[in-house]
């Protein structure tokens, strides 16, 4: 095992040797700055090709359709290239960051009685390495927008999510959660586990169970809310 060299061998190493990767986060969680400006940059280039391929005259009708709020005369501003642009980018900036910061917290405190607990910082500086994978779901979305000359609303664009194969109507109850669900769960739960063996010492099904949990919570409680609603 030998650690990252540097915050780009590590941004490396997390696909072909995570251990080596978290080994050096570990040791300079400042690091996880690199991942983190990757993971709020990224949906520019995404949302910026989107909104230059996409018909914009077929989106601005089809949201007036299943969005009743947008139909009055003073809402059509906003539904401008820019204005949907922004909304978009800024929505992915505030929900990833979101997602670190809860992971984080819940990593944290899931091993708190571990032999070796570790701060949030150090937590907030792995779970910016977990989630890099996302960039991979942003390539395949920007190519597949590039490449593919059919149109898809906003919450089917993204590769990375559950709609992007059932394609809900923004109008549906289930679109949210749809659209909310990362396919790459499972590899954000792999890495979670590796980080929190390696630096916790936890044994293998606890540390399965701290990885999985949030996720499974995510997947069963969403799904009831809806239903109750």
């Amino acid at each position: 095992m030998t650690p990252s060299s540097n915050p780009f061998i590590a941004l490396l190493d997390l696909f072909r040797s995570p251990v080596d990767c978290f080994t050096a986060v570990h040791q300079r969680p400042k690091w996880a700055l690199v991942p983190y400006l990757l993971l709020i940059l990224t949906p520019f280039g995404l949302w910026g090709s989107y909104f230059n391929q996409v018909d914009l005259v077929w989106l601005q009708d089809t949201l007036r359709n299943q969005l009743p709020q947008l139909t009055d005369e003073n809402q059509l501003n906003w539904l401008s290239r820019e204005v949907l642009l922004a909304g978009e980018v800024f929505s992915d900036i505030l929900g990833r960051t979101a997602s670190l910061l809860l992971l984080a917290l819940w990593l944290n405190l899931a091993t708190k009685n571990s032999k070796a607990p570790q701060p949030f910082g150090k937590w907030l500086a792995a779970s910016c390495f977990i989630m890099l994978p996302t960039l991979i779901g942003d390539l395949a979305s920007y190519l597949n927008v590039l490449f593919n000359p059919s149109q898809v609303l906003p919450n089917a664009a993204d590769l990375n999510s559950l709609n992007a194969f059932i394609k809900l109507p923004m109008n549906h109850p289930w679109a949210a959660f749809a659209s909310s669900i990362p396919l790459l769960a499972p590899w954000y739960i792999a890495l979670s586990y590796i980080a929190v063996s390696l630096w916790c010492g936890i044994d293998r099904a606890k540390a399965i169970v701290i990885a999985t949990l949030p996720w499974l919570l995510v997947v069963t409680v969403w799904p009831l809310l809806i239903l109750t609603a």
